[in-house]
């Protein structure tokens, strides 16, 4: 699941009329005072050089606005943005990291030749064709392992897991995460990776042995990390576990009549699972992971939406998605009794017991600092950053560029604004001729079509969120398809979230065409796809193009270059500012002052409160912004290496298109680089 979301851009934006004012883009000194080896003490002048820019979260989902969806972690892999990210059980986001891994990148995007990777000494296959498909037989093993059994989870992956020999069990785990044994079992599973030679392998091929051989490093790198004591991940504000449990049940893809059974059953299975959730809950905050007032909010809200007796939002969403299918009337109300029967007498009395359960913690709740504050913290942290963003740069390099993309923006802005300044008032009355979400992908699919690489016909569902769910950090979210039923695509819209028509449009265009929809479509047509793909998380990828996706939307909305910027600063730029808050609080342990002080300095707003604001939402999400700022500015870096070689834009999108959802150093050898920007 893919999610988009924005809740600091209204409050924000006021910064763009000031920074036009006054000019404060031109340099201003930055001051990094490192007192350790991690951290920083900023003080009024924390800040970067020029001005620094905000963020966003989802999950596109995904979501969009963009707050990583909710992904529900299905595998050692980071938090599953990718095709099933519905986590079914609440681990926290673990990428598992690979095995060698492409030299750091150093300055610009250089093209250079590529260079395999070294192979094994011995081949022991006869033939060529025989060590090739013998790798597929490898990932459909890598593939089965990190899938695991739970029906919950493996159903948003797989209509029919039997057919790849598993069979699910109705249960969800409870165990505490422990990366160590992940990471063991993981190595593991890949050992026949040494048997493969790299060069007998395909192309396509040798973009998925990259894929695992990362996958392996980064684990590698991070395996020692004990984040039991650092980060209360199951009461995250915009990823809580029971928020992916409640996108789990609302969601649930319903193909086949057996779905409608094994519906009940995985109803029954999250309404045991809630004592041990709430046991591990209690377990993290005695372990020193503490919740913040937000976090422990959202989640009583949580099992609040559970245990709603009547007009259950589980209930109507059933009905809703079982009448979409195409279940025949008596069939949909004969299940819709069934089920609202199962969430009155078992998820609503375990939801209660919870919600009493989980209150008892409100003593943990605590003023909160940043992971830097804890010890291993911010070493945590640089995992995060790397794993979200499929980057191997260091967490101070991710600073510097995103400093320096900040002020390239405000000097872009005052440029348009300098040359007309018209610019902010047409900008204000800026609208799109409708707000109907199929009639705008239906011209989205049209635009795209025109200029960018062909995909099949598609076929897509978009309606609104249930208003239960509708909260203000996320716009919309896609839904990517189950590997063996690959068309049902869907599209959720927050119709709560105040977007204006021309935002909204961006939004679709996010979800949609020609972002993860389009993407995830033309994935699944290239030689390179592996069911695989869809339980390796590459959130950086694939937020990185969505939100590349929606900034050439405004120009179709707009049709006026200079407002189309605005729009795309509006947003881009908030979530920068907000991207290097995270870094400095989570990183750099910057207090609220300092905070204060680097959104004065950067944007001229004055305000504790807002501050306040901005350290809350960053402690509860470490590192949430950064595939939405961060990655979508390397992703933008490489298109524009590509063009710079001589090719079309379109052609560019192609190449990037073709290697597929990739950490930036394999899809930046993929493409003929030497590393990735920086």
């Amino acid at each position: 699941m893919f999610k988009r979301n924005h809740w600091l851009q209204k409050i924000l934006c006021i910064a763009l009329v000031l920074i036009l004012l006054t000019g404060c883009a031109d340099g201003i000194e930055e001051r990094r005072a490192r007192s350790d080896g991690y951290g920083v003490t900023p003080t009024a002048e924390v800040t970067p050089t020029g001005e620094v820019t905000p963020g966003e979260v989802t999950p596109t989902a995904e979501p969009t606005g963009e707050v990583t969806p909710t992904e529900i972690p299905v595998t050692p892999t980071e938090i599953p943005v990718t095709p099933t990210e519905i986590p079914a059980t609440p681990t926290p986001e673990v990428p598992t990291p690979t095995g060698e891994v492409t030299p750091v990148p150093t300055g610009e995007v250089t093209p250079v030749p590529g260079t395999p990777t070294p192979t094994p000494k011995d081949n022991k296959f006869e033939t060529i064709e025989e060590e090739q498909a013998a790798f597929d037989k490898f990932l459909d093993d890598v593939f089965v392992f990190l899938l695991g059994t739970d029906n919950l989870t493996v159903h948003f992956t797989l209509e029919h897991p039997e057919k790849y020999g598993i069979k699910t069990k109705y249960e969800l785990k409870d165990e505490e995460f422990d990366i160590q044994k992940s990471y063991r079992e993981f190595k593991e599973a890949c050992a026949p990776l040494a048997d493969f030679t790299y060069e007998h392998l395909t192309k396509a091929q040798q973009v998925n042995y990259d894929r695992i051989v990362y996958e392996l490093d980064l684990s590698e790198r991070y395996k020692d990390i004990d984040i039991k004591s650092v980060n209360n991940y199951l009461m995250a504000e915009a990823s809580n576990s029971l928020s992916n449990l409640l996108t789990a049940l609302t969601e649930y893809p319903l193909v086949e009549k057996k779905d409608l059974d094994d519906y009940i059953k995985d109803i029954e299975a999250t309404a045991d699972y809630l004592d041990s959730l709430y046991a591990l809950m209690k377990k993290l905050c005695e372990n020193g992971a503490y919740p913040t007032q937000d976090m422990f909010d959202t989640t009583l809200e949580n099992i609040d939406t559970l245990r709603e007796d009547r007009d259950n939002v589980i209930v109507a969403a059933f009905r809703a998605n079982a009448e979409v299918a195409g279940f025949d009337a008596d069939t949909v109300s004969r299940y819709t009794s069934l089920v609202a029967d199962t969430v009155s007498k078992k998820l609503v009395p375990a939801a209660e017991a919870m919600y009493e359960n989980v209150y008892s913690l409100q003593g943990y709740v605590t003023d909160v600092k940043g992971l830097a504050s804890k010890e291993g913290g911010a070493n945590y942290y640089a995992f995060l950053a790397q794993s979200k963003t499929g980057s191997n740069l260091t967490v101070d390099e991710m600073y510097d560029y995103l400093i320096r993309k900040s002020e390239e923006m405000v000097g872009e802005y005052r440029a348009w604004y300098l040359a007309d300044v018209t610019i902010l008032k047409r900008y204000q009355s800026a609208k799109y001729d409708t707000r109907d979400f199929d009639t705008i992908l239906k011209r989205l699919m049209r635009f795209t079509e025109q200029e960018y690489p062909a995909i099949r016909k598609t076929t897509y569902t978009v309606s609104k969120l249930p208003d239960e769910l509708c909260v203000s950090s996320v716009l919309a979210y896609y839904l990517s398809p189950q590997v063996d039923c690959v068309d049902r695509k869907i599209i959720r819209v927050n119709p709560k979230s105040g977007q204006n028509s021309v935002s909204l449009f961006s939004t679709l265009a996010h979800e949609g065409y020609p972002g993860h929809l389009y993407q995830d479509e033309y994935f699944l047509s290239t030689e390179g796809y592996h069911p695989i793909n869809a339980v390796l998380s590459y959130v950086g990828y694939a937020e990185g193009w969505a939100t590349m996706m929606g900034k050439n939307a405004y120009k179709w909305a707009c049709e006026d270059d200079a407002v189309a910027f605005l729009f795309d600063f509006d947003y881009t730029y908030t979530n920068t500012v907000v991207a290097i808050c995270d870094i400095g609080v989570n990183y750099y342990n910057w207090d609220k002052k300092q905070v204060a002080d680097y959104l004065k300095t950067t944007m001229l707003i004055n305000g504790a409160s807002l501050a306040s604001l901005v350290y809350g939402a960053v402690v509860s999400d470490p590192g949430v912004y950064l595939p939405y700022t961060y990655s979508h500015f390397q992703c933008l870096d490489i298109i524009n290496a590509l063009v710079a070689t001589g090719k079309t834009e379109k052609e560019a999108y192609q190449a990037f298109l073709e290697v597929g959802p990739a950490s930036m150093d394999v899809l930046c050898k993929h493409l003929g680089f030497d590393g990735e920007p920086k």
